[in-house]
C-alpha cells in the first residue's frame, strides 16, 4: 500500500501556477479566511503546496518527500552515477539548499529537524517503501540537505528499511524484515549514526523486541509526544499480547504500533476486536490538539476507538451511524479545541460528519460533491481542508458552509495545513 506522507517518483519540476486554476471564492464568515493558510497536498505525482486563498502553486513537489511538520520538501534527481539532493520551501518553492552525493538514490524518511535526510536506491517500479522486496544487504545514505556534513554511507548486512529519524537526529529507526530474501515478519530495529551499529528496540516497559507479521495501513506523527503511530492489520497472533484474550479464530487483527523518537521504545497496542477484518481504506486515525489521545475509526463498522496515548490503553468504544458500507476511503481530523472529531467517508454518498467526543454523537453530517480523500484544518482551527480527486473544498469548521475550492488535480491525500510567514 502507498504511503500517504512518504511519497517517492522519479524526478522533480518546479512549476508555479500549473497544476491549479484560481479558487473559486465564495462568502465567508469573518475571520475565517483561508488567504494566509497554506495548503500541502499530496497528489498522483508528489506534494504540491497551495495558496487556497488565490489557488496559486506555491511549490510543485513532483518527485519529491515532504518533512514532518510540512514546512520543507526533499526532492533528488539522479544522472545513474550521482544524485542531487534539493531542498524546498513549501510556502513559496524556494530551492534553500542543493548537495549532490554520488550514486544513484531516492529520499525514504526526512527528520524533523530537516537537518538529516535517509536516501537508498530507488525501489522497482511500482513498488513503494512500505511494501518489501528481497534483499541480502541494505546501503542506507545520511545526508545533511545543508551540506554542513559529508554525507555518511552505511552498509548492512540483511533487509531494512527507514522508518523515521530520532527527534535529536542520533539515530535512525529502521524496519528491518525476516527472512532478509524471503520477507514474513518485521522488527524495529534503530541504527546508531556515530558508531554504524544496528541494535534492537525494547519495547515500552523494556520488554524484549518480537518478530511481527503486518501489513502497514496509515501513519500519523505527533508531534506533541513525539511518538509514530502505525496502523497494522495481520492474522497471525503471537505477538498480539496486549489487549484482552486474542484468541478469536482467524479473523486478521489491527494494532497500533507506538514507536516513541524520543525515549527510543516501541510497543504494539492491540484494539478492541470491533476494529479487526477491515479493508485497509475503511480505518483510519487521528490525535487530539494535545497529544492525549488517538482516535481509530472504522467507517465500515461504525466504529470509533479511542486510546491514551500515555498509557497506550483503549479508553472507550463506541458505534456510530457513519456512512461508509464498503469501506472505500475513511479520513479524520480533530478540532482545534478537542471537541469535534471530523470523519470524511464514502458510502452512498460522500459526506463529513462532526462527532462530539464527550457524547459521540453525530452533530452534523455535510454532504460533499466528490469522494473525501483526506482532511486537513488550518493552524486557528477555523477551516475544515477536505480533499477531492479534482481538488480541495474549504469548509468552515463549525458550520460546514462551503467558504471556497481549490481545483488541485489527482489529490491522494491532505499532508498538512500551516501558515504564510509574516
Amino acid at each position: 500500500m502507498r504511503a500517504k506522507v512518504l511519497v517517492v517518483v522519479p524526478a522533480f519540476v518546479l512549476i508555479l501556477g500549473a497544476c491549479t486554476a484560481r479558487g473559486t471564492v465564495r462568502p465567508e464568515p469573518a475571520g475565517s479566511s483561508p488567504a494566509s493558510d497554506v495548503l500541502l497536498v499530496d497528489t498522483d505525482r508528489g506534494p504540491i503546496a497551495v495558496s487556497p486563498g488565490t489557488g496559486t502553486v506555491l511549490s510543485d513537489g513532483s518527485g519529491a518527500v515532504a518533512g514532518p511538520d510540512g514546512s520543507r520538501l526533499y526532492a533528488a534527481t539522479s544522472d545513474g552515477r550521482h544524485t542531487e539532493l534539493v531542498t524546498i520551501e513549501a510556502a513559496t518553492g524556494a530551492v534553500t539548499s542543493s548537495i549532490r552525493m554520488r550514486g544513484e538514490l531516492d529520499v525514504r524518511v526526512a527528520s524533523v529537524t530537516g537537518e538529516a535526510v535517509a536516501l537508498m536506491a530507488p525501489l522497482p517500479a511500482g513498488v513503494d517503501p512500505w511494501t518489501p522486496v528481497p534483499r541480502s544487504r541494505t546501503t542506507i545514505v545520511v545526508a545533511d540537505p545543508a551540506g554542513s556534513s559529508e554525507p555518511r554511507r552505511y552498509q548492512l548486512k540483511g533487509n531494512f528499511e527507514p522508518e523515521a529519524f530520532s527527534i535529536e537526529d542520533s539515530r535512525l529507526f529502521l524496519i528491518q524484515y525476516l527472512p532478509a530474501e524471503a520477507p514474513a515478519v518485521y522488527r524495529v530495529t534503530v541504527l546508531d549514526l556515530r558508531d554504524g551499529d544496528v541494535y534492537e528496540v525494547h519495547g515500552r516497559f523494556k520488554t524484549a523486541p518480537e518478530r511481527m507479521p503486518g501489513i502497514r495501513l496509515r501513519q500519523v506523527f505527533d508531534a506533541q509526544t513525539s511518538q509514530l503511530y502505525t496502523l497494522y492489520t495481520t492474522k497471525p497472533r503471537a505477538y498480539a499480547q496486549d489487549y484482552g484474550s486474542w484468541n478469536y479464530g482467524d479473523e486478521p487483527e489491527t494494532f497500533v504500533h507506538v514507536l516513541n523518537l524520543q525515549k527510543g521504545w516501541a510497543y504494539c497496542a492491540g484494539l478492541p476486536k470491533e476494529l479487526w477484518g477491515q479493508p485497509a481504506a475503511a480505518q483510519t486515525m487521528a490525535t487530539s490538539p494535545d497529544g492525549k489521545l488517538l482516535y481509530i475509526v472504522d467507517s465500515t463498522k461504525g466504529v470509533v476507538a479511542v486510546m491514551d496515548t500515555h498509557t497506550l490503553e483503549i479508553l472507550r468504544t463506541e458505534h456510530l451511524a457513519l456512512t461508509s458500507p464498503d469501506g472505500v476511503r475513511t479520513s479524520a481530523q480533530v478540532s482545534a479545541d478537542g471537541r469535534s472529531l471530523f470523519v470524511g467517508s464514502v458510502g452512498d454518498g460522500s459526506t463529513v460528519d462532526a462527532i462530539d467526543t464527550t457524547t459521540f454523537a453525530i452533530e452534523h453530517r455535510w454532504t460533499m460533491a466528490a469522494m473525501v480523500l483526506g482532511l486537513g484544518l488550518s493552524e486557528d482551527g477555523l477551516r475544515l481542508y477536505v480533499g477531492q480527486r479534482e481538488g480541495v473544498t474549504v469548509l468552515d469548521a463549525l458550520t460546514g458552509a462551503e467558504l471556497t475550492a481549490v481545483p488541485v488535480l489527482g489529490v491522494e491525500s491532505i499532508l498538512h495545513v500551516g501558515t504564510l510567514d509574516a
